[in-house]
């Protein structure tokens, strides 16, 4: 009869504590794990290139282009004819949807009128220059002669709405009705002379005219600066 073996298989010997001892696989020495690579956000990521690349461009395309344009090269006041001393050009960036007068068209303005106040270095927009006569019909300019005191110490500008009012003699109780009041626009500004006398164009309605006519002459009135339009 044969005698049974009672030897035990290898790996039947081994233990937990030899479990513990096994060496664990490692990738070669030097090896590197290679990713994936994402085809959409490659091509997402060329796309962000070339988009701020293009705007990059368009920035500096639109800062490096300048145009001739019409300014005024003094102040003028509403209804004067322009000389060719009023006006100049200059080479500026204009900014989309500005309406300027180009440099081209300068020698054209000569002659013509401005239809509103022009400030020295302003550009010049085709709104502001007209061949219609002035003043329009159904107004008149009236110049009042005014002193310190008569009028607002701070600027009065072509342009400004004023009321000039009629004022009692000097010492005389004030009136019990209402002043004499005519309203306007400011046409012109002169320099105070040595007397400190200033001479104001004021563009009223034609009927108001030779009441501020006659206000200006009796030298008792009063200009009233009132608030821009909105």
């Amino acid at each position: 009869m044969p005698l049974l073996s009672t030897s035990t298989p290898k790996d039947a010997e081994t233990g937990p504590e030899d479990a513990e001892h096994t060496p664990v696989p490692v990738a070669p020495s030097g090896s590197l794990l290679r990713r994936r690579r994402r085809p959409a956000l490659i091509a997402l990521g060329i796309a962000l290139i070339v988009v701020c690349g293009l705007g990059t461009y368009w920035v500096v395309d639109r800062l490096s282009t300048t145009s001739q344009v019409v300014v005024a090269a003094a102040d003028v006041p509403e209804g004067q004819v322009l000389s060719a001393d009023d006006l100049t050009t200059t080479e500026v960036n204009v900014p989309a949807g500005t309406s300027v007068v180009s440099g081209s068209d300068l020698e054209s303005l000569v002659g013509q009128r401005a239809a509103s106040p022009l400030h020295e270095g302003a550009l010049l927009s085709p709104g502001q220059v007209s061949e219609e006569n002035f003043p329009a019909p159904g107004t008149a300019v009236v110049g009042i002669r005014v002193t310190a005191g008569q009028i607002p110490a701070n600027d009065v500008e072509p342009g400004d709405s004023v009321q000039i009012v009629g004022t009692p003699r000097e010492g005389d109780d004030p009136p019990t009705g209402d002043a004499p009041v005519v309203n306007g626009t400011v046409h012109a500004v002169a320099s105070p002379t040595s007397e400190g006398v200033i001479v104001v164009d004021v563009l009223v309605e034609e009927e108001r005219a030779a009441t501020l006519t006659s206000l200006s002459a009796t030298g008792r009135i009063g200009v009233v600066l009132l608030p821009e339009e909105q």
